[in-house]
């Protein structure tokens, strides 16, 4: 599932060589800065060396600041438009991006807002870089932020931006080039612009936002990258997961789109580690005019980009490598981050044996890579110690060693996956201390022991055999998968307005309200298994459910959580995450008060009935307090569903006299019981409920006189002034 809090925002870009000082990215200025990107001739090259991930730019980490009051309120969003779910009303902002052919290095953009009524105030903020070539309905504002007018119901900013960018290395690089990102004038590979955006509106119902990026002509964009020029697209669903691959005209793929396909579908299926992305998006970068400077490079969540001339029967698999990373969703700690790396350097040399790619050897000449020097020696915990590349190197040595040791600790029935898949359930950033815990539990003591040697210290494992590797890998172990089952069951919730399913990754609850998750535990592998599952609220362990789980076997589990304030919380069960938003329930509205009589002629019982109403679309909730002069004769709470009607009904018994009677915002209803003297009720017939007679009464809105006794008010005023005419 999709997430959301800081999730991967890390760069996985892959680089095959060994690289001989740290990575490093710096963004070109433009083609002045960065150099043409267009070469020579074609640079199909694949290098000589290892695969190893540049230091890239991040994604912006998903924030969201809100804040919701009966009159109003204001929010801002960085990264995502998930800030109300199932708002009345939406800001619609919308990226058009257009090249610029006669300008290289450079795109276009048109930032359009479609504006509802209530918005008091919008106001985006553009990047640093960016050159401001047209506003309407916008003016600029402090730094880079512009101000809406307040008027223009379809404002918009044009803007141009540079979009090379490259890398700077000291040393060989395997792809010859620099280029992460590119604009060469006829088409162009590149990440589109964070625009954060604030917005403020009126009134109860809180307004959201949609985004959406489009490209003018042909072109794709995905959540993050954008490929804009002539493409086809290839399809293929696969294990909850929807793959498309984007393939330009000017690219011309080693492998071809069914077989890149089959391979993420394989490794979809073989990776048992949780948070599979409903969509993963790979563009092709072409290769026959512009000299990258890596192999691939993957972006945000679930976005790629892999070299068209990358073939599929190498352990040094790209399109692999950034899989693995689209599926890691755990932050690490720096005594942990070189975990990153290792497992999709590792998990592309196996799976691409797994799925035949490749043999034996050629996994072996990857690990063999980590026990050279000066990697060998590197402390992987240590980040500084980090030579040539070490954390891919000698730390897919060291992953690989340790999943080889889980599987014969646990005769095969355990790997390494249950570590991954740990680490991305895992509450909170992932130090060293956690990857071993979790190495030693999986494994056992002796396993850990190994895993903190040649992880903390400058020691390596050696290499194995093909003989040992047959004998620890053989047979597939137990793949343990823990998440939220699929379907409309996953999430409901139960309480005093609603009893229901929920759907989508961000959820709305009201106070008092209680959301059951329901997790599933599945074992695809051959061999039996242990497992936990754990109910994390806000990065905290709420409850665990463990046991064993047979080959193909299946169990679910139920988590419950009944939250009383307002307030934004993250709820997890195993990999998968839900955002789940607790507001105060709307008030409910009195919209109709009345008794069964107003007089009596002697002491008895009165009825009275409030219509109690839900004039919203959430759920309400509020006090019915029918008050007399002794007190309440009716003091209840009441909870009702969107647009949704009551009546509550109470009784008092009363002596001769006059009463006043008041519930909410309903008129009073003034009761009379007995002869007052002149002009007084009189005596009436038995005609409504038991005991003396009585005339019924109603009230409506606001306080003062109620329909009845306004009729009679006006009817003794008509008396008065033919009397006085007479």
């Amino acid at each position: 599932m999709d997430s959301s809090l800081v999730r991967r925002c890390l760069v996985g870009a892959v680089v095959f060589s060994l690289l001989a000082s740290a990575l490093g990215a710096s963004v070109a200025a433009g083609l002045s800065d960065a150099g043409s990107p267009i070469s020579d001739g074609p640079s199909r090259a694949t290098g000589d060396g290892f695969a190893a991930d540049a230091v890239g730019p991040d994604a912006p980490p998903e924030r969201i600041t809100k804040s919701v009051t009966d009159s109003g309120g204001t929010a801002s969003a960085v990264g995502t438009d998930d800030v109300f779910d199932g708002a009345v009303a939406n800001i619609s902002a919308t990226q058009e991006l257009r090249l610029t052919p006669e300008t290289r290095g450079q795109v276009t953009v048109v930032q359009r807002y479609r504006v509802p009524d209530r918005v008091a105030a919008l106001k985006p903020q553009l990047p640093d870089s960016v050159t401001v070539t047209e506003t309407t309905g916008f003016s600029r504002g402090e730094g880079t932020t512009y101000e809406w007018d307040g008027n223009t119901t379809e404002p918009r900013i044009t803007f141009t931006m540079q979009v090379n960018q490259t890398r700077d290395l000291a040393g060989p690089e395997g792809a010859r080039g620099r280029y992460l990102f590119v604009d060469a004038g006829e088409w162009a590979l590149f990440r589109k612009p964070s625009i954060p955006t604030s917005w403020s509106w009126q009134g109860a119902e809180p307004i959201g936002i949609t985004r959406d990026s489009v490209t003018a002509g042909p072109g794709y964009v995905g959540e993050w990258i954008a490929y804009m020029g002539e493409i086809e697209t290839h399809e293929r669903r696969a294990h909850g997961q929807q793959f498309r691959l984007v393939v330009p005209d000017r690219a011309t793929l080693a492998e071809s789109p069914e077989s890149i396909l089959d391979t993420f579908a394989a490794s979809s299926d073989q990776l048992r580690v949780g948070d599979r992305d409903d969509e993963v998006i790979a563009f092709a970068a072409p290769t026959t005019t512009v000299e990258w400077g890596v192999r691939g490079l993957q972006y945000g969540d679930s976005d790629m980009w892999v070299r068209d001339a990358e073939p599929l029967a190498t352990a040094e698999n790209t399109w692999i490598h950034e899989y693995v990373h689209t599926r890691q969703d755990f932050e690490t700690a720096p005594s942990a981050r070189w975990t990153t790396e290792a497992f999709a350097t590792y998990y592309a040399a196996l799976l691409a044996m797994d799925q035949g790619h490749v043999e034996f050897d050629g996994l072996r000449n990857v690990l063999r890579q980590g026990t050279n020097r000066p990697q060998s020696d590197a402390v992987l915990t240590d980040p500084s110690t980090w030579a040539n590349a070490a954390n891919y190197l000698k730390g897919s040595l060291v992953a690989a060693d340790a999943d080889r040791r889980i599987r014969l600790a646990t005769d095969r029935s355990r790997s390494l996956q249950a570590v991954f898949s740990t680490m991305n359930a895992h509450p909170g950033p992932v130090d060293h201390r956690t990857v071993f815990e979790s190495v030693g539990t999986v494994g056992d003591a002796e396993v850990r022991r190994a895993a903190v040697t040649y992880a903390s210290t400058e020691r390596a494992p050696d290499l194995w055999t093909n003989a040992a590797h047959r004998e620890a890998f053989g047979s597939t172990p137990a793949r343990v998968e823990i998440g939220l089952v699929d379907g409309s069951n996953a999430l409901t919730v139960t309480g005093p307005y609603r009893n229901r399913s929920l759907d989508g990754p961000e959820l709305t609850l009201f106070a008092g309200e209680t959301v059951t998750l329901t997790g599933a535990v599945s074992n695809t592998g051959d061999a039996a298994a242990e497992y936990e599952a754990r109910f994390v609220v806000d990065e905290r362990i709420a409850a665990v459910e463990s046991g064993t789980i047979r080959p193909g076997g299946r169990t679910t589990h139920a988590f419950e959580r009944t939250f009383s304030e307002p307030g934004e919380h993250t709820l997890a069960v195993g990999s998968d995450e839900v955002t789940v938003e607790v507001h105060d329930p709307a008030p409910t509205t009195v919209t109709a008060f009345s008794a069964n009589r107003t007089t009596l002629s002697a002491p008895g019982a009165v009825a009275f009935t409030a219509t109690v109403s839900n004039t919203h679309d959430v759920p309400a909730r509020g006090a019915v307090r029918i008050r007399g002069p002794d007190g309440p004769i009716i003091d209840r709470r009441v909870a009702l569903g969107p647009r949704e009607n009551r009546t509550v009904s109470g009784v008092a018994r009363l002596e001769r006299g006059n009463y006043e009677f008041t519930v909410g915002d309903a008129g009073t209803l003034t009761v009379t019981v007995g002869q007052t003297g002149d002009g007084g009720a009189g005596e009436s017939g038995d005609s409504q409920g038991g005991g003396d007679g009585g005339s019924g009464g109603s009230t409506g809105f606001g306080p003062g006189f109620g329909p009845v006794t306004a009729l009679v008010a006006v009817l003794a005023t008509l008396a008065l002034l033919g009397r006085r005419r007479g």
